[in-house]
């Protein structure tokens, strides 16, 4: 076992600094396994790549593959001791590491492969392939669930049998000492979906659908009977059909119905050939009566929910394969949103994808669920080639943060100081699946890493750059930037939240030297800024015994490509109507997470928009200390407005002795300094942010805007005397345009998603009155 001791760590990063070599230190202790040293080379992660079967983008090119999601044994970084407000980074501990049986992704047809660890031997993380593909591009993909539940007791949905609870429990107390309760309770985890985080496309039926659950395959003989081999041939004839429909409509969303759906032997159990269940003879009988034994009210198997085939809808239960069928929308830079049948279009950048089956987000994305998704396209990826060099943006890193686990931390009885728990902000931060790994770099150059943080609990906020590097932004949660951005970000401290995607082109000092740290700070609220201990996330080493690069390949690039018409700014005269959503954290233990009032329910909280309009929405947070991670699937948005009251302002009087700040708003209109604003508790008019004097309107962020699809809300704060809980908020603008159908908003903190803070999105062709949805997140 190696034990990383992190009072040591503040002296490591400063000689790292001065380009010295990487720390290790190994200790032994029982009932542990030996850790990889720290700073083992950044792992490449294996691909899955779009095959171009045309020149011109949205003329036919397929991203084709298999994702298999299965268990297998991993050797994961825990860090010690653990206990109430052990953070990342504090002096005296240590990480250790154990075996532990976790869920994963793994492409089979991925290059280099990626096959499952023998069950008899244990692993190291991986994310889950990168599928790289291109806007227009058409996605196939077989996915298949492989978990064997036996390896994760309880993990199969229970709500569905009407018996018990419906949730998972656990020896600490979990779910009784929550108070959580079916179906926004940690359940499920063994039944599997994928949600692709930041696309802009079809949300129902084989497209970005987050209601869909596919159960494990039946196990027979410790085998499971459906493979990636199994529906081969029926997956294949549907594949065909669906590429044939949707080639040179990026608007069709097809199929929409089952009975739109080329039906054949695909949709029943592997190797039966037989429509009529009441025939099945042999294994196939067999299992069914199993499965029936344990599932009395889900009948059949492939699908399962018979009341959804009677009304032609999409069923929404699956056991052991799914093909996922859509198109990644293509429209011409020059368009307008106004001209042509589609509105917006995908922006072409990094975005990733993760298991997103309501009660079990969080542990699947802890076990290491999550992989990125890289869609090129010509405003982007071919214009920084022009300048770099041909297929520069295919060669550069990949890193995906995570924070590895295998329990979250409300079932392990860590529910907050006053139950004794660990209140910290998760586990520290993998890259790649390893901790503090190296990324090598030649003198002078210049690299774009696209970093995906697909934690589920904290924000990571880089400090700044390296000595001697520079860095500049220049796209953000898949989107790139404006130049006027671009050009502003250079050596600026940033903030991923959980979610979040950022595109960081990094240029490296001309002297080589051994090691410079790449430093964070793990961020769920800026207020833990003032105590969070700087951790390394990983190492650059400028390698010796080569000349510096000259060149466009040592410069940034001089002006950022310009962004395509659909990604101009949302003008006031665009939004035709507005809103407010409110996301509240109310506790202290147990604490309940909340929609405008309500845990995920289905429908009766949806918000229902009319397709092809523009909206203003104001998002607010009355939580105490926690700035939720507002993300919405299918369209991205821009912030017009931030009210954040717990900001603060440099004191101008520097004297010995006086603090460094203070606050930006206060709760008395006497003595105040420049650059401070008076919060009226009874005067609601007065919750918004503050105007620099003589300004009498609040100022939105300035133009050009950033697009998002995921953004903290800024937290609230507690007026004196048991005065109101003043709400913090942004002011967010989106199109919803190009797709009608169901999907969800929610908090990126998956914990709390998982716990109720979800909610439907209903995007309608006609104005109606809302009708419960067809289907249940359990």
């Amino acid at each position: 076992m190696v034990q990383f001791n992190a009072t040591s760590a503040a002296r490591w990063l400063a000689a790292a600094a001065l380009g010295l070599t990487l720390p290790q230190a190994a200790f032994a202790q029982s009932g542990t396994l030996d850790c990889l040293p720290l700073g083992q080379p950044l792992p490449k992660i294996p691909e899955i790549a779009a095959q171009r079967t045309s020149g011109i983008a949205g003329a036919g090119s397929i991203l084709r593959g298999t994702i298999l999601l299965a268990n297998e044994k991993q050797r994961i970084v825990f860090r010690e001791p653990t206990g109430f407000n052990n953070s990342p980074g504090k002096p005296g501990l240590y990480f250790v590491c154990r075996q532990q049986t976790v869920r994963v992704f793994r492409g089979l047809n991925a290059q280099p492969p990626m096959p499952l660890v023998p069950p008899n031997r244990v692993g190291d993380p991986m994310p889950g392939p990168v599928l790289r593909a291109r806007v227009g591009d058409i996605v196939q993909l077989t996915f298949v669930n492989d978990i064997n539940p036996n390896q994760f007791f309880g993990s199969i949905d229970q709500g569905e049998k009407k018996t018990g609870i419906g949730c998972d429990t656990s020896t600490a107390g979990y779910p009784a000492q929550s108070n959580d309760a079916f179906p926004d309770c940690f359940h499920g985890s063994s039944t599997g979906n994928i949600h692709f985080h930041g696309t802009h496309t079809n949300p129902n039926s084989t497209g970005d659908n987050v209601f869909l659950e596919v159960r494990p395959s039946p196990i027979v003989n410790g085998k499971s009977t459906i493979t990636e081999k199994t529906f081969a041939k029926q997956f294949n004839d549907f594949f065909k059909a669906c590429y044939e429909q949707l080639k040179g409509k990026p608007l069709l969303e097809w199929p929409l119905s089952w009975n739109d759906a080329p039906l054949g032997p695909w949709d029943y159990p592997p190797g039966s050939g037989n429509p009529n269940p009441n025939t099945w003879t042999g294994q196939q009988a067999k299992l069914l009566q199993d499965y029936d034994k344990d599932n009395p009210d889900l009948k059949p198997l492939w699908p399962l929910d018979q009341e959804q085939l009677k009304q032609n809808l999409w069923p929404q239960y699956y056991i052991g394969a799914y093909p996922y069928c859509y198109q990644v929308p293509y429209k011409d830079a020059a368009e307008p949103v106004s001209a042509g049948p589609v509105k917006m279009g995908q922006s072409p950048g990094t975005h990733w994808y993760h298991a997103h089956k309501h009660g079990s987000t969080a542990i699947n994305v802890a076990n290491g669920m999550t992989g990125v998704f890289i869609i090129e396209g010509p405003t982007y990826d071919d214009k920084l080639n022009e300048w770099y060099g041909p297929g520069w943006t295919q060669r550069q890193p990949v890193i995906v943060l995570n924070q590895l686990g295998v329990s979250p931390n409300l079932m392990r009885g860590f529910g907050g100081p006053s139950k004794g728990g660990n209140a910290d902000k998760g586990p520290d931060f993998s890259v790649n699946g390893r901790m503090q790994p190296v990324i090598d770099m030649k003198p002078g150059e210049v690299q774009m890493w696209r970093i995906a943080n697909t934690a589920g609990r904290s924000g990571a906020f880089f400090l700044g750059p390296p000595p001697g590097f520079n860095w500049r932004r220049i796209a953000q949660d898949g989107v790139q930037f404006a130049d006027q951005n671009y050009q502003s970000s250079q050596n600026k401290p940033f903030l991923m939240a959980a979610g979040n995607r950022t595109d960081l082109l990094i240029q490296a000092p001309t002297t080589p030297a051994a090691l410079f740290p790449v430093v964070v700070q793990h961020d769920v609220d800026p207020s833990d800024l003032a105590t969070a201990y700087p951790v390394t996330l990983l190492w650059v080493r400028v390698k010796a015994g080569q000349q510096p690069v000259t060149g466009n390949a040592s410069q940034f690039i001089p002006t950022a490509p310009t962004q395509p018409a659909f990604l101009g700014d949302i003008a006031d005269s665009e939004v035709q109507g507005s809103r407010t959503i409110t996301f509240a954290t109310t506790g202290p233990f147990p604490s309940s997470h909340t929609i405008n009032g309500h845990k995920f329910d289905g429908f009766d909280n949806a918000q229902q928009v009319l397709l092809n309009t523009v909206e203003e929405w104001k998002i607010q947070n009355a939580t105490i200390g926690i700035s939720h991670p507002f993300h919405i699937h299918i369209n991205p948005f821009q912030i017009v407005e931030i009210f954040s009251p717990n900001d603060t302002i440099p004191n101008p009087n520097t004297a010995a002795g006086q603090p460094k700040t203070l606050p930006k708003y206060v709760f008395t209109d006497q003595n105040l300094v420049p650059g401070q604003c008076f919060l009226n508790p009874n005067d609601e008019s007065t919750w918004k942010p503050c105007p620099p004097p003589p300004s009498p309107t609040p100022l939105p962020p300035p133009p050009p805007h950033i697009w998002w699809d995921v953004f903290p809300i800024p937290s609230g704060i507690q007026a004196p005397n048991n005065g109101p809980l003043i709400p913090g908020y942004f002011k967010m603008r989106s199109r919803f345009v190009d797709y009608p159908g169901y999907y969800v908003l929610h908090c990126h903190i998956l914990a709390h998603e998982d716990r109720g803070m979800m909610t439907t999105v209903e995007v309608t062709l006609l104005k109606k009155a809302p009708t419960p949805i067809p289907f249940h997140h359990h």
